[in-house]
């Protein structure tokens, strides 16, 4: 008896698990990114709720009928560093034109690049976890510093990237470095 309900719940929680990306591999590259053009909602508080600025944003550009290209956010905080209701945040959408727009909303410029780039599909709730402890052990291992906050880009395929700039002094060790990652 105990295994007709253990077997299905197994199946269950596994059929869950890749669902929501828990077993996606995750892909670490370094790009150049950027620039990009953003409408934003500033957030502050649990990272987590960010997806309701982000959902005001798209329903800003929707009722302005201006197209919308990515989902995405921007983590300016360390959570393990900083109070949970002092993290800061912008969610929104990068967009092709500057426009005119009045708070709570904002817009701004991001320069292009160089960004470690970490890739997986999975959940937007999954990815952060599967995610920044890889860049972080690729930063401490070849002894990087982070120059700017991270940037997740949710695609339409359940793809999540997160970019992290930082400073380097060999960029082309760096980059095969990361191609041998992926093999």
């Amino acid at each position: 008896l105990f295994s007709v309900f253990l077997i299905p719940s197994v199946l269950l929680a596994g059929w869950i698990g890749y669902y929501l990306g828990v077993f996606s591999p995750v892909e670490l590259n370094i790009q150049a990114r950027g620039p990009y053009l953003m409408v934003f909602m500033m957030h502050r508080g649990a990272y987590h709720q960010i997806l309701e600025k982000i959902e005001r944003v798209g329903k800003l550009l929707d009722e302005r009928k201006i197209p919308k290209t990515v989902a995405c956010a921007i983590f300016y905080d360390d959570p393990r560093d900083v109070p949970l209701e002092s993290l800061r945040s912008e969610g929104g959408y990068l967009v092709d034109r500057q426009l005119s727009l009045e708070h709570p909303f904002g817009q701004q410029k991001i320069p292009r690049r160089t960004v470690i780039v970490a890739r997986v599909k999975a959940h937007p709730l999954i990815a952060p976890f599967k995610t920044y402890g890889r860049i972080v052990d690729f930063m401490k291992m070849h002894n990087l510093k982070h120059s700017g906050p991270a940037m997740e880009r949710y695609l339409a395929d359940g793809v999540v990237e997160v970019e992290i700039p930082f400073e380097a002094p060999d960029l082309e060790m760096l980059r095969r470095t990361a191609r041998s990652l992926r093999q």
